[in-house]
């Protein structure tokens, strides 16, 4: 009896160092409000939501953007891998869009990643990019969407790694 208690307590150990290395690796996750039933975008769909270019989800909710503060690691990340351009392309695009005639696009900005969950959570159309090893933090407040088909810490993860 003993040595099944000890077995399972080992089992019980190690799954939850595994789930915890696995949110701890580098790397940006995107999350999204728990409502919204979205649960994987393509590394092309997040640029078109960072870009403006899709101001709504599937369910018709307006999208919101949650952005980390220029200078953060989570922000240049972001301009470099998803939206490709830099910081000063990205404003001007932003400002084109509204010269063009188009509506201003939502957006917030956040000074940590437990304040980005927190408007995410209180927004059913939002979304943000976060450091992965704040998600447990924050994992009761928001979901976590897979990216190309791919969690974080999964094989193939296109933001692992990213810092």
């Amino acid at each position: 009896m003993k040595k099944k208690i000890l077995w399972l307590t080992f089992l019980v150990l190690a799954a939850g160092c595994w789930a915890q290395a696995q949110w701890s690796s580098g790397g940006i996750a995107v999350i999204v409000n728990r409502s919204n039933s979205t649960e994987s975008l393509s590394m092309a769909q997040l640029r078109k939501l960072m870009l403006g270019d899709v101001r709504n989800w599937p369910d018709k909710k307006a999208v919101t953007v949650v952005a980390r503060e220029s200078s953060s690691k989570v922000s240049q990340t972001v301009l470099s891998s998803v939206v490709r351009l830099s910081e000063a392309e990205y404003r001007r695009y932003i400002m084109n869009a509204e010269f063009r005639g188009d509506d201003a696009m939502t957006v917030q900005t956040a000074n940590s990643d437990l304040n980005a969950a927190k408007s995410v959570a209180a927004s059913n159309g939002s979304i943000a990019f976060v450091e992965v090893g704040a998600v447990p933090a924050i994992a009761s407040l928001v979901k976590v969407v897979r990216v190309n088909g791919k969690l974080p810490g999964e094989a193939g993860y296109p933001l692992e790694g990213a810092k």
